[in-house]
């Protein structure tokens, strides 16, 4: 389908508002209460809603989807601001998902925390801990990837489905959470039944290629690798929290279909087990590639094995050195 083809109505189903403010590098972070990207707000008098999909401005009174948004940034008519639009939507249109299941949380780990934005200091605590770059996690936070808590008495950061399917979190200070009852001392903890869906699906399939990882940290490194060879134009990440869910949820494999795709397993059997069945699902279900990056062999700076995309963003040099399949873009 041309661009100039691309219904406004098919622009709705590509385009949200958080993802046109980030396209035009507007300022602050869409949220439910938010300051004006338009003009000086002293006090949050913004609404970015229903998803992302209407927004409200209450102190002008201005609101409405979409394309009413795209107006208001460009400062253009609607012919001007359809254009734009279709041109952010050119390219094969990506089958709309069927609606989020409500989150379930799991009896073991109780009920699912309160998510939330992260407060000052939580996304440089990140950064430091993970090697991951602020820039990014501001990107994941406003999006919805990326979220914060407060479970059972520590701070935690969460990689969700911003579609609400499922969270798992982690703890800040680094720490696994602690044993409690019949249940053992573990790095994370999930809530949600929907485990076989790609997490960061919708939003990467706007793009033509994607990077599939094992793994919430590993979204995020495959994030910052984007971010750090710039092609995040073209490159989306997507992941499966653990590499025991090989079952892709059948309302996500339409989305895969035409895609480039590069797997990150992590480099031990059990990630080499989930990418070769990874592969043979997104094959069969039409990608125009699916290939595999073989971690083996990487080391971190500090001299210790690495074996996931978290650990590749702390290479050490020497390792770089010493094998030529680092020594490139990592992207396809």
């Amino acid at each position: 389908m041309k661009a100039d083809e691309i219904s406004i109505e098919e622009i709705k189903a590509r385009l949200d508002i958080p993802t046109v403010w980030r396209l035009l590098s507007l300022p602050g972070e869409p949220n439910k209460s938010c300051t004006s990207p338009f003009r000086q707000d002293r006090h949050p008098s913004f609404s970015v809603f229903d998803g992302g999909r209407r927004f409200r401005d209450h102190a002008s009174g201005e609101a409405g989807m979409v394309i009413d948004f795209i107006c208001l940034a460009l400062d253009a008519a609607l012919p001007e601001a359809l254009a734009w639009a279709r041109e952010k939507c050119g390219g094969p249109l990506p089958v709309t998902a069927r609606p989020a299941p409500a989150l379930k949380p799991e009896a073991r780990a109780g009920k699912a925390p309160a998510l939330r934005m992260g407060k000052p200091g939580e996304l440089e605590a990140l950064a430091r801990l993970r090697g991951f770059s602020v820039v990014m996690l501001r990107g994941a936070d406003g999006c919805g990837l990326l979220r914060f808590a407060d479970v059972w008495g520590r701070a935690a950061w969460c990689v969700c489905d911003p579609g609400g399917r499922i969270v798992e979190a982690r703890r800040l200070d680094g720490q696994p959470w602690a044993a409690y009852g019949s249940m053992p001392a573990r790095k994370c903890h999930a809530w949600g039944g929907g485990k076989n869906w790609p997490v960061n699906l919708e939003a990467a399939a706007q793009c033509p290629k994607l990077l599939f990882c094992e793994g919430g940290p590993d979204v995020l490194a495959a994030l910052e690798i984007i971010r750090r060879e710039g092609v995040a134009e073209t490159v989306g990440a997507v992941g499966m929290l653990g590499a025991a869910n090989t079952r892709l949820d059948a309302a996500a494999l339409p989305f895969f279909r035409g895609k480039v795709i590069r797997l990150f397993p992590h480099a031990d059997e059990a990630g080499r087990r989930a990418a070769r069945e990874w592969a043979r699902v997104l094959r069969a279900a039409g990608a125009a590639r699916a290939d595999a990056f073989d971690l083996a062999g990487l080391a971190c700076v500090d001299g210790t094995p690495g074996k996931d995309l978290c650990d590749a963003l702390n290479i050490g040099a020497e390792c770089v050195e010493n094998h030529t399949k680092f020594q490139g873009k990592l992207t396809p």
